[in-house]
């Protein structure tokens, strides 16, 4: 392999990386002087120092000191950019399931990742490449849960928020009809963002907190089959990029109509099926009950702030919701079995 072709393999992996991980590899890994990189992206030396520093003290944790340190070319390689965008979706995708965990243990060639089931059982989601795991790392989109020899991540708010925009940009891509590398990392600061959490920073949506609530029964509140529908729905919503309140309020069928329309149009089929997918699924749910799951599923917000907003009784938004989302689950069984379920 020629050095300009290791830059390139490099280059491909680190797109995953934040910028100021980038920063630090250009420094340590190339060995370029803090002023030429400082130049380069119009600031003071002292900055690029400060965030070069930071990135030290994150090495207190094998996997980031695995790929950022003496190794960290050959784990660039293992990973070619233009598959790095499907490699992070993939895991953000089980890491957002209920109970589902990141384990990693020094030396091993892989993380996995992993959900409890119950007391002392598990099952394997999926595996991931180093490089993909200290990029989710860095961007704080997964965060150490304890563990010595064997490490625990989870997902963070802000790495499920992400999610759907992600898989928007997929959608993007693939509807251009372009296979390039991967390049800066898509849809991480957009224009207009797709969704905001509406609850306070730190906190999990409406579907995971009440995912992990058990009933009298000692059953999940919420089954995993009404949480993939839930989860379902949001995509499509990103997807379509719907504005914030546009699907919010309406009363009558005959007000979808206009967005039929709209997605029957557009030049970007994914986009439009994506509409399409979104209004069949509030038609079969009516008013009500599609409101609830617009407001908790797609725009995350809390189910305190809901409950206040539609003038429902305290402590009714979670009933409501679970059989919103039964219907909502029902819908998809019946009409959409044909296509794959997106998230989890």
């Amino acid at each position: 392999m020629t050095d300009q072709q290791h830059l390139d393999d490099r280059a491909g992996l680190t797109a995953l990386f934040p910028e100021e991980a980038r920063r630090y590899l250009a420094h340590t890994a190339e060995g370029r002087p803090l002023r030429d990189i400082a130049r380069e992206v119009g600031c003071h030396p002292s900055t690029i120092l400060r965030q070069v520093r930071k990135l030290e003290t994150l090495r207190d944790d094998p996997l980031v000191d695995h790929v950022l340190g003496a190794e960290a070319g050959a784990a660039m390689t293992n990973d070619p950019g233009a598959r790095g965008l499907d490699a992070v979706i993939d895991a953000m995708r089980h890491l957002c399931q209920p109970r589902a965990l990141m384990i990693y243990r020094a030396g091993v060639a892989q993380a996995a990742i992993v959900r409890i089931l119950g007391e002392g059982e598990t099952t394997v989601l999926g595996v991931v490449d180093l490089g993909v795991a200290a990029a989710l790392l860095l961007r704080n989109w997964v965060a150490p849960d304890g563990g010595t020899t064997v490490r625990r991540y989870r997902s963070t708010e802000e790495g499920r928020s992400h999610l759907p925009r992600l898989v928007a940009a997929r959608e993007a891509r693939a509807a251009r009809g372009h296979d390039d590398a991967l390049g800066r990392f898509p849809a991480v600061e957009p224009e207009r963002p797709v969704r905001a959490p509406c609850h306070g920073p730190g906190s999990d949506s409406p579907l995971t907190v009440l995912a992990r609530r058990r009933g009298a029964d000692g059953k999940p509140f919420l089954s995993a089959e009404f949480v993939a529908a839930g989860d379902r729905l949001q995509e499509d919503f990103a997807i379509a990029g719907f504005d914030k309140a546009e699907l919010l309020g309406w009363d009558r069928p005959e007000l979808l109509q206009p967005l039929y329309d709209r997605a029957m149009s557009m030049a970007d089929q994914r986009r439009g099926a994506a509409i399409g997918r979104t209004l069949d699924a509030l038609r079969d749910l009516g008013p009500g009950l599609s409101e609830v799951v617009l407001r908790c599923c797609c725009l995350r917000e809390g189910l305190e702030v809901t409950e206040k907003r539609l003038g429902w009784s305290a402590r009714s938004g979670k009933v409501v919701l679970r059989i919103a989302l039964q219907r909502l689950s029902l819908f998809y069984a019946r009409t959409r079995a044909h296509q794959p379920v997106l998230i989890g």
